[in-house]
């Protein structure tokens, strides 16, 4: 039997969801202290990020006529790119703005909005802006909260919100490889270890049965779940909303092209089909 002592667990309450911190390898009232200051900061993402808030960057944004332009902190416009970079790696399967109203005069392809890094500022130009940061806003802020528990020097954390997304990094003890994590379920279910990595999953149980293809606007056909597992949150966040309404072939052109991600789908069976770097890690439960 093992001497090493069980992570410290903390929980918090933000962006509708439940959040939960686990550390290792530390006192308990260091590792409270870490945890909180991890939590002030998902507070303060919350009041820039979430659509819900109308003083929030996504909020303000929202508002905006066609043409008007208003500023956004570098964390929104972090996340903002994090998201274009996946709607370009999905060919628009993921895609945050995808409800904006355009006049009549724009075509469906068009930009919905415009970025500029160097005076962080958006620009909308449609009719109506519609920014939904529910599909990476959650993912990006378990990257930060990732950060900010590195600067109070914790080495070894695993961080989960909605029990849906997870990052882990370090181990929670000597002689193991990381955090253990679950995927699939009846007969499909599967282990993985999670160091370094963040694991996400999508489906109609958990968001309902409301996921749009944004390249269509008609609902998704996959009836059954998706998970994602990529070097960041943000990243696998947004992969696994992209999975839901992918066809299996794009999603495994996609797990080809980029070694670092992979891809996991079930089945109505209940089987489950794993793609690029979830292929050699995810093991059947014993």
């Amino acid at each position: 039997m093992s001497d090493t002592p069980a992570p410290h667990a903390f929980q918090h309450e933000a962006m509708a969801t439940h959040w939960e911190i686990s550390i290792a390898s530390q006192e308990r009232d260091y590792a409270r202290h870490a945890a909180e200051a991890a939590f002030r900061e998902l507070d303060r993402l919350e009041t820039l990020l979430s659509r819900y808030v109308e003083s929030s960057d996504i909020g303000r944004a929202n508002r905006l006529a066609r043409g008007a332009t208003a500023g956004i902190s570098p964390e929104t416009l972090e996340c903002l790119l994090i998201a274009a970079d996946i709607a370009l790696a999905t060919g628009r399967a993921f895609d945050p703005a995808y409800a904006s109203t355009r006049a009549p005069d724009q075509p469906a392809d068009s930009p919905p909005f415009t970025l500029d890094p160097a005076t962080h500022t958006l620009t909308s130009h449609v009719e109506r802006l519609h920014l939904d940061l529910g599909a990476v806003g959650k993912g990006y802020a378990l990257d930060r909260l990732a950060d900010t528990l590195r600067e109070w020097k914790i080495d070894a954390a695993s961080l989960n919100a909605g029990g849906s997304s997870v990052l882990a990094f370090g181990t929670p003890g000597p002689g193991v490889r990381g955090w253990p994590a679950g995927l699939g379920e009846g007969p499909g279910h599967r282990m993985v270890t999670l160091s370094g990595v963040s694991l996400s999953g999508s489906g109609t149980a958990v968001k309902g049965d409301h996921l749009i293809d944004p390249r269509t606007g008609a609902p998704a056909p996959r009836t059954t779940r998706t998970w994602a597992l990529a070097p960041t949150a943000a990243q696998a966040d947004a992969l696994s909303t992209a999975f839901f309404v992918m066809p299996e072939p794009e999603i495994a052109a996609l797990c080809a092209a980029h070694p670092q991600i992979g891809a996991a789908l079930t089945d109505p069976a209940g089987g489950l089909t794993l793609h690029g770097a979830l292929r050699p890690s995810a093991a059947p439960r014993r």
